[in-house]
C-alpha cells in the first residue's frame, strides 16, 4: 500500500497527510480553499481542490489510490437524508469504478446517542441528533460497498489549538456531571497508522476515544486554569454514566493511547 487519498484535509486531515508523506507514502489530498491548496503542495502532498456540495464529482484525486480515508465531518452538512444518502452512494460509485479496495472513514461516537452506560461497539446505535442520523448513514452505506471499510468511531477531538474548553469558557455550562469522552489528535493519526500496517480481512468497527473518563466539571476547571482562562459556569444538569470504551482497539491492534489524561501541560 503505498498511494493514500485523504478526503478532507481539515484539523485531522491535514496533520494525517503531513504523517502519512513522512511515512514514505504517495498522497493524494483534498481542500476548499486555494490557500489550502498551496499549504498541502508546500507540505509534498499532491493536492486537489474539491468541494462537496450536493454531488461527489469524478476527480483525479482518486487515481490510483490503494487506501481512502475519510475525514469529512457529513454530519454537519444541511442536505436531507435522501439527498444525503443519495450523496454517499455517489462516493461509493466512485471507489468502486476506481477499483480502490479500501477505505478508512472517521465516524463519531454520536451515533450512540445518550445512553447512560458503558458502551463499546456492540451497543445498539440510537442516534438523537441529526448529525448522528446522517453519520451511520455514511457507516452503513460504505458498509454495503466491494471494499474494505473500517470505520472509526471518535470521541470529540482536541488537540494543539483545539478544545471544547474555549466555546464553553465562562458560560453556563450543564454537563458538568457527564463524564469525558475525548481523544487527542495524535492518537487519531497513531490510530490509523496501525490500522493501515494491519488491515482488517473484513468490515472493522472501532471506538477511538481515551480511556481517560473524569466528570467534565473537575476536568473542565483543570483546563480552564492551564489555558489561564475562565471555567465553564456549573449549572445543575442530569448526571450520566456515558463511557464509550476503547477496549477493542487497546487489544485488537494492540493500540497504546500516548496521550491519555488529556491534561496537555499539566
Amino acid at each position: 500500500m503505498r498511494t493514500i487519498g485523504v478526503l478532507g484535509c481539515g484539523r485531522v486531515g491535514f496533520p494525517l497527510a503531513k504523517t502519512l508523506v513522512e511515512k514514505g507514502y504517495k498522497v493524494n489530498g483534498t481542500a476548499r480553499s486555494n490557500d489550502k491548496i498551496l499549504k498541502l503542495s508546500e507540505s509534498g502532498i499532491n493536492s486537489f481542490k474539491y468541494v462537496v456540495d450536493k454531488n461527489f464529482n469524478t476527480s483525479l484525486f482518486f487515481k490510483s489510490l490503494d487506501l481512502l480515508i475519510i475525514t469529512i465531518p457529513f454530519g454537519r452538512s444541511d442536505i436531507k437524508s435522501i439527498a444525503f444518502n443519495n450523496l454517499i452512494s455517489q462516493l461509493v460509485e466512485i471507489i468502486k469504478r476506481e477499483s480502490i479496495k479500501k477505505v478508512i472513514y472517521l465516524s463519531s461516537i454520536s451515533v450512540y446517542g445518550h445512553p447512560n452506560k458503558l458502551l463499546d461497539e456492540k451497543a445498539e446505535c440510537k442516534p438523537n441528533s441529526p448529525n448522528g442520523i446522517k453519520i451511520i448513514s455514511v457507516e452503513n452505506i460504505l458498509n454495503s460497498g466491494p471494499f474494505k471499510t473500517v470505520n472509526i468511531r471518535l470521541g470529540g477531538l482536541i488537540g494543539e489549538d483545539i478544545h471544547p474548553i474555549h466555546s464553553i469558557s465562562g458560560k453556563d455550562f450543564n454537563k458538568g456531571n457527564e463524564f469525558v469522552n475525548l481523544i487527542h489528535i495524535d492518537d487519531v493519526i497513531g490510530i490509523i497508522l496501525k490500522i493501515i500496517d494491519r488491515f482488517p480481512k473484513e468490515n472493522s468497527l472501532f471506538n477511538a476515544v481515551s480511556p481517560y473518563h473524569p466528570l467534565k466539571k473537575d476536568y473542565y476547571t483543570l483546563i480552564a486554569k492551564e489555558f489561564n482562562i475562565l471555567p465553564p459556569k456549573f449549572i445543575a444538569g442530569k448526571k450520566s454514566n456515558k463511557i464509550i470504551s476503547s477496549e477493542k482497539l487497546i487489544n485488537k491492534i494492540n493500540y497504546n493511547f500516548k496521550q491519555k489524561n488529556l491534561l496537555l501541560n499539566l
